[in-house]
């Protein structure tokens, strides 16, 4: 998702840009989605091991959790398929996965029909990328 900046500037404008009330329900949902995330990603990691959350913004239903050992059969797949973009994908975020589990930091890969991109959730960094968001949708008010 090359363009996510983009997509995350319009979607804060169309969120941030009314009332202060508006503004504060709009930041509590947005908080209580990315809580839900962490908690998802959580119980899975606990119940199935070290992997990361392949989240589909819109169909969440669609979700799934795929561990180390799933993503490493699917760069294998990829590589038979010789998908060389898709293998470089798999091995980075295995890469990423096995940085990450020192950190217990929440590997999630949203995904969507232009592609998927790599997040790792730091709830404190989350929380002020949040609040930059409402102030850039804000000033122009």
């Amino acid at each position: 998702m090359p363009d996510f900046d983009q997509k995350a500037k319009r979607l804060a404008k169309s969120l941030f840009s009314k009332s202060e009330v508006q503004n504060r329900i709009s930041m509590n949902a947005v908080k209580m989605i990315i809580g839900d995330i962490v908690t998802l990603y959580t119980e899975f990691r606990n119940t199935e091991g070290l992997g990361a959350l392949f989240f589909h913004p819109q169909r969440p239903d669609e979700s799934q959790y795929l561990t180390l050992s799933d993503i490493h059969k699917d760069m294998a797949l990829a590589e038979e398929l010789m998908n060389a973009e898709l293998a470089t994908f798999f091995k980075k975020l295995t890469n990423l996965i096995q940085k990450e589990q020192e950190n217990d930091s929440p590997v999630v890969v949203m995904t969507d029909q232009s592609g998927m991109s790599v997040h790792v959730i730091d709830l404190n960094l989350a929380e002020d990328m949040l609040a930059k968001r409402l102030e850039d949708a804000t000033s122009n008010l």
